[in-house]
């Protein structure tokens, strides 16, 4: 049999076969896997010590959108042979500051500082750092548009973090960023649909009330256990969809708040409905929703 053809179709192989990502030789015509070496992505170096791996390394940091240059920049060095080394470097780093100056101000002064303050995840500062650079490509939050200007600039920005936040299922509420920020909730509300409209964004998920217990449980001090219970209670009146129409974040305090008493570790109503800015009586109703819905007994 004829190496040049595939022993299982017949075809030529110079037409047919290809070498995947994975190092194998396949025919296209009949997937036929003709060869299997697996390709090694890893360095040619070898190294024992992290100071030695980063000594070794010729890459850098990933790129990212919360730097204006996308975390990716060049510098000029001087040599002997070049004594007009630094004068262009001075005008090359001259230029690199003129260029996108508005974006460079934003992102530094206050995209980056509220990533840190409201403890943003990567996937979702990166979000946010992208939805306020198409904001600033339309001239939104530069003060040339009508709609945005300076004095408003900081309510856009926060309703940007919370669509970043809805976009990437992290439990961040126009609630919290107001209380945190000082800012009205309506204007963030507005901001909000502003941005939605301009960018035609659409959120087709929404957070789960179990993602929202980890930090509800630890404003209130509680143990992992009833963080783990408060969870598995909140997933489950999920599962019955009784919980739609209702806020996530009052059905995960509920649920934390009924762990709380099947372990004895009870905390009073108020002091639960304060950490989401609700009444008591939000957390009353949504208590009996799961105590009543999943049939269980609780001894006061």
């Amino acid at each position: 049999m004829s190496k040049d053809l595939c022993p299982v179709c017949k075809h030529p192989l110079a037409l047919y076969a290809r070498i995947t990502s994975e190092g194998k030789t396949v025919c296209t015509k009949c997937a036929t896997v003709l060869e299997d070496v697996a390709i090694d992505y890893g360095p040619e170096w070898r190294s024992f010590t992290e100071e030695d791996r980063v000594k070794k390394s010729r890459v850098g940091a990933p790129t990212t959108k919360r730097m204006h240059n996308g975390g990716i920049g060049s510098v000029i060095y001087g040599t002997a042979r070049n004594p007009d080394a630094e004068r262009l470097r001075k005008l090359h780093s001259r230029m690199r500051a003129m260029e996108n100056k508005e974006l460079q101000d934003i992102l530094r002064d206050y995209v980056n500082p509220m990533i840190s303050e409201l403890r943003l995840p990567r996937e979702v500062a990166e979000t946010f750092a992208g939805i306020v650079r198409r904001l600033v490509k339309l001239g939104e939050v530069d003060g040339k548009s009508k709609i945005l200007r300076k004095n408003n600039m900081h309510e856009y920005l926060l309703a940007a973090a919370i669509i970043a936040s809805k976009i990437n299922n992290h439990p961040l509420t126009i609630k919290d960023v107001a209380r945190i920020y000082g800012v009205k909730e309506i204007a963030i509300w507005r901001a909000y649909r502003v941005i939605k409209s301009k960018l035609h964004i659409r959120i087709h998920t929404l957070p789960k009330p179990e993602q929202y217990v980890p930090r509800i449980a630890s404003k209130l001090n509680l143990e992992g256990e009833v963080e783990t219970l408060a969870v598995r209670l909140a997933r489950e009146l999920h599962k019955t969809r009784l919980d739609q129409g209702k806020p996530p974040e009052a059905i995960a305090a509920a649920a934390v708040y009924l762990a709380s008493i099947l372990l004895n570790k009870k905390k009073n109503q108020l002091v639960v409905a304060k950490t989401i800015n609700v009444t008591d009586a939000t957390i009353r109703n949504r208590y009996r929703d799961i105590v009543d819905n999943l049939h269980i007994e609780v001894s006061l």
